[in-house]
């Protein structure tokens, strides 16, 4: 049995990304939620985590989908193993997974899918403004697909949702579907449906929260983790340690989920 408010773990780097990461633990706060910090620095030895919210931030590593990095860019090699990681336990014991932006670029990795690590080269029409108050204020239009978890949250087929990404989902992972899109073809949202709630929105719902709709993502996380199985202690704190010794390298080997 869950706790009566359902623990949500959520990634975030290690440093950073505080307001980010608040915004979001507003949203599962306000569906009901408890959400719980997981970065390879932490633990939570007495928490059984019932839910499954990898956050945004830098981009994956590109050589977990054959793909070559970028010269210069410092990636979170460590994050990355224990989000992949995280990832394949909460598929294993049915526990509810929600991915944004980053998240959900790491959940169709985790599936065995790969990133465009620039959209804008591989689409047409796919260049955004880029200023900070373009990334507050700009918008732009999704179509989701019937019947899919992202329209029964936004409740709506087409929805204006922010940008604030370069990268985008490739290859989509085995068993998942995309079920939002823009009129250009970048992928917005990806779903497992042969699972009960896997869902990955290339979009920030925290930055939105004044609108109802958003809200729903959380709402739809948190009430799939009253009913869920849970990630014990003793899961969470292995899969710690094994994101602390991967620090120095990284486990091609650890990318598909399913």
């Amino acid at each position: 049995m869950t706790a009566e408010k359902p623990v949500i773990g959520v990634t975030k780097p290690s440093q950073g990304d505080n307001g980010a990461y608040a915004l979001v633990a507003l949203g599962v706060s306000l569906a009901g939620g408890r959400p719980v910090a997981i970065t390879t620095e932490s633990k939570e030895p007495d928490l059984a985590i019932s839910g499954v919210l990898l956050g945004g931030g830098d981009d994956v590593f590109p050589m977990l989908f054959d793909d070559t990095p970028k010269q210069g860019y410092v990636y979170d090699r460590a994050r990355d193993d224990m989000e992949i990681r995280l990832a394949q336990a909460a598929l294993e014991q049915d526990v509810p997974v929600l991915g944004i932006c980053r998240g959900a670029q790491l959940l169709n990795v985790a599936y065995g899918g790969s990133l465009h690590l620039d959209m804008a080269d591989a689409y047409e029409d796919a260049h955004y403004p880029d200023s900070l108050l373009a990334k507050a204020l700009y918008r732009k239009t999704i179509t989701t697909s019937a019947g899919s978890l992202i329209q029964k949250a936004l409740g709506a087929e087409k929805v204006r949702v922010n940008s604030l990404h370069k990268q985008s989902v490739k290859e989509l992972g085995d068993g998942l579907k995309t079920t939002a899109k823009e009129k250009n073809g970048v992928v917005q949202a990806i779903e497992d449906p042969n699972r009960r709630f896997v869902l990955g929105v290339q979009f920030h719902p925290e930055f939105m929260l004044y609108r109802s709709k958003f809200r729903h993502i959380f709402e739809m996380l948190v009430n799939a983790g009253r009913t869920s199985q849970a990630l014990t202690p003793l899961q969470l704190a292995m899969m710690s340690e094994d994101a602390t010794e991967g620090k120095e390298e990284t486990r091609p080997d650890a990318r598909r989920a399913s």
